[in-house]
């Protein structure tokens, strides 16, 4: 199994890699202006200059990397004289990085660098969710050399394996992420953190995170959410072996140095003792660098007391009050090959729930206060409390 790992553009990252199997990383700079998949208040502040070092000190190790212009939406101004053109001389400026890859979103962007850039390899991101056969084969015509494989679909075992039988082009699952179970919060998400880390959009990078925030509610609220989440165990990774799933890709691209580092080596040796939290994209103390804040200290925008109140609930690290016992979960992946969750009534089936009540332990008093205080957080966006809005009453 070959691994693909994020970067926080700290060049002794690069040196820590060596002599595992980390083959490629990826990433964006700050500020750019086809934007991703994580927003501005999480990406580490390096431009253009430092993007192109770090990408040739990864080269000069035998690395590859894969630069992401993953955006989901450019505004309808893709097609314009101005925004085609800047369209363009961007991912110019990507190749002459001596980048390998870039990882998109939009169908139209394949054609661009398969014509244009032909040197260019191209991923298909996991945020255009190609969840099946028909659109692995679309996406694999249009001149996909990879497709990242959306997390709804990293337990659906029988999908997996049609689409690894159907398709030759190299299939990457994300590996360590959280994210909810056939997310309702997806498709705002993906919008959101799009136009959240587009240089010239009109927002400036500011998003009050309500989708995360509702994202992390959940999990508290019903512990086995976190269960359903579709991550995989280091323990777990022949199992994707077995299909011919090509590459696992680890999360977080704000993660300090040595919070990489434990992640990476804990799916080299395949094995974990200890909190599966501590692997997974859940806020913990000390493991991801400090948000660009100023981005949505906009007091002409918000009243920042209250922005603060809700960035202070996302921060609430849940390592040491969560704790999922990694070795309770051995065996854990066997049931989900002979079930399709996808058709399958979790009310019914019970499986994640008690799986749940075996292996999760919460602090239960710090898990009401923090149902309280999340619950409040809602209201002030919800409410519009954030933006000043007083209500009819």
């Amino acid at each position: 199994m070959r691994f693909s790992i994020a970067t926080n553009w700290d060049l002794g990252l690069l040196d820590q890699l060596k002599g595992t199997p980390v083959e490629s990383l990826y990433g964006q700079m700050w500020g750019d202006p086809l934007g991703g998949g994580r927003m501005a208040l999480f990406i580490p502040k390096v431009g253009k200059e430092e993007v192109a070092n770090f990408i040739a000190g990864a080269r000069k190790m035998g690395l590859e990397f894969n630069y992401l212009i993953n955006g989901t939406c450019f505004d309808n101004m893709e097609f314009t004289k101005k925004a085609y053109r800047g369209i363009v001389e961007h991912i110019e400026w990507i190749a002459s990085t001596g980048a390998d890859m870039v990882t998109v979103t939009l169908p139209f962007l394949v054609e661009i660098v398969k014509r244009e850039f032909p040197h260019l390899k191209v991923a298909a991101s996991s945020f255009a969710r190609v969840q099946n056969v028909h659109l692995a084969r679309i996406w694999e015509e249009m001149g996909a050399d990879k497709i990242i494989l959306p997390e709804s679909i990293g337990r659906d075992f029988r999908s997996l394996r049609l689409i690894r039988e159907a398709v030759d082009c190299e299939l990457e699952l994300i590996a360590n992420h959280c994210c909810l179970f056939q997310c309702f919060l997806d498709l705002h998400h993906r919008n959101m953190v799009s136009h959240g880390s587009q240089a010239d959009h009109p927002c400036g990078g500011f998003a009050p995170d309500y989708c995360k925030l509702a994202c992390q509610r959940l999990k508290i609220l019903q512990p086995v959410e976190l269960i359903k989440s579709t991550w995989i165990r280091p323990e777990d990774v022949s199992h994707y072996e077995e299909i011919g799933i090509d590459c696992l890709k680890l999360v977080e691209r704000f993660r300090g140095t040595e919070s990489l580092l434990q992640i990476v080596h804990a799916y080299e040796k395949r094995n974990y003792n200890g909190n599966l939290v501590e692997l997974l994209t859940l806020p913990q103390q000390g493991a991801f660098l400090m948000p660009n804040l100023e981005i949505i200290e906009r007091t002409d925008l918000i009243e920042p007391e209250k922005m603060e109140e809700v960035m202070a609930v996302l921060r609430e690290p849940f390592s040491g009050k969560v704790h999922i016992d990694n070795k309770k979960l051995n065996g854990f992946l066997d049931h989900f090959k002979k079930v399709d969750c996808l058709r399958t009534d979790c009310g019914q089936c019970g499986y994640c729930e008690t799986v749940a009540n075996r292996v999760i332990s919460i602090d239960e008093g710090w898990r009401k206060e923090m149902v309280a205080r999340f619950d409040r957080a809602m209201e002030i966006l919800t409410t519009g409390e954030i933006a000043g809005f007083r209500g009819k009453g």
